[in-house]
């Protein structure tokens, strides 16, 4: 199907439908622009972009719908317009169309095609199952995934005979996740992300094959990511102890590592664990047990780099979310009341290895936060500095 002519036909369907529409012909990018309106078909104006990109005949719509109109209620009247619009072809002529909904960031498919079943096996395995969505800069993108799980965006294309994945050479900014994987800042694409070939290849209508290597992909990083934070654990098991953010503690220094498993332009892999905030590499390899060899030599050579806190100062800076080694400019005084600090130290240790909850009892902006951890219950100000009141939990209960 010429590009011209499914863009041409596109836009005699919504004339056909009774649109109002204003048209604006991109000829440097190859871009047909319609503004369209329907008073009766929809309560709002919408812009379609149609194009194409890495194979695919995309239909981009952005809705202006008014604030008091529900997002998803006017995605779910866009994802209606979107399949009486894939009347207009022939079920073969169907099979790269794809349409996406800039205000959800939401891709739309014709279930029954190619592309359909393509998505629907992307979301499946990388989407617990939920509407493929994007966030980007990106005004005309492709098929753009960004998984929770990996550290660059993918891209997939219908090149000829075969669906051909590529990855973004940008990657994702290490301050979005935690060391463990866990999300804190949903991947953005950028504006112009610029997209490498790796040698995933699928013959079209493969899903199955498609679906296999997609496993792959995911339980490699995610295997990595899990064998990096173990050989970390086996030296310092309070490593990585929640604390909602990057930043942790390594014998009691203040780190902030991450790790990645990254795709290189010549289409080979990277595995590496660095120092956030610094060049300085832990560990680099081909493969991930090349990674976590060369991790296990780099954190079981001795004491890391840097002045250590105290397991009191581990745990109330990281409440604090202040990872500085200087605990006494926050803590500016520990009163411990029928416990010696030796023993508070040993119990908060051990809690912190098995990482356990933290029991909140009160938590004020203007006054003191009152927990309990470790058989110990800790009173000290919403925020530093300030005097650390600690108690045995039990002392706290029987008064």
């Amino acid at each position: 199907m010429e590009f011209t002519h499914w863009k041409r036909r596109l836009q005699d369907h919504f004339e056909q439908m009774g649109f109002d529409l204003r048209i604006e012909r991109l000829a440097m990018q190859d871009i047909l622009k319609l503004e369209a309106t329907h008073g009766a078909f929809l309560f709002f104006p919408i812009t379609v972009h149609l194009y194409e990109r890495m194979g695919w005949q995309m239909i981009a719509v952005e809705s202006h719908h008014p604030p008091e109109v529900d997002d998803l209620f006017a995605e779910a009247q866009v994802q209606s317009l979107f399949q009486m619009t894939m009347m207009t072809f022939e079920e073969e002529e169907r099979e790269l169309i794809l349409g996406f909904y800039s205000n959800t960031g939401r891709y739309l498919t014709d279930p029954a095609s190619p592309t359909g079943q393509l998505v629907r096996v992307i979301e499946e395995e990388w989407n617990e199952g939920d509407a493929l969505r994007i966030k980007t800069f990106e005004p005309f993108p492709g098929l753009f995934v960004a998984p929770s799980f990996a550290h660059q965006t993918y891209a997939f294309a219908a090149d000829g005979d075969k669906w051909q994945v590529l990855v973004g050479r940008t990657g994702r900014p290490a301050s979005d996740y935690r060391f463990d994987g866990t999300v804190l800042t949903p991947h953005r694409v950028p504006e112009g992300e610029l997209f490498t070939r790796i040698p995933i290849v699928v013959p079209l209508e493969r899903f199955e094959e498609m679906r296999t290597q997609l496993q792959l992909e995911q339980t490699e990083i995610l295997t990595f990511l899990e064998q990096a934070m173990k050989t970390i654990r086996e030296f310092d098991p309070s490593f990585g102890f929640a604390w909602r953010g990057t930043v942790t503690f390594f014998h009691g220094v203040p780190v902030n590592p991450f790790a990645q498993r990254l795709w290189l332009e010549n289409g080979q892999k990277r595995f590496r664990i660095m120092q956030q905030g610094s060049s300085r590499i832990l560990a680099i390899g081909a493969t991930s047990a090349e990674a976590i060899h060369s991790l296990d030599q780099a954190v079981g050579v001795g004491e890391p780099e840097g002045t250590p806190v105290s397991s009191v100062g581990q745990f109330i800076l990281g409440i604090w979310k202040q990872f500085e080694s200087d605990e006494a400019t926050y803590m500016t005084d520990v009163d411990c009341e029928g416990i010696s600090r030796q023993q508070v130290e040993n119990r908060i240790r051990h809690s912190l290895a098995r990482r356990e909850p933290i029991e909140w009892l009160t938590q004020t902006q203007n006054s003191n936060d009152v927990c309990q951890f470790a058989g110990l219950t800790f009173t000290f100000p919403h925020r530093p500095p300030g005097i650390v009141h600690i108690k045995r939990a039990e002392d706290v209960s029987s008064s």
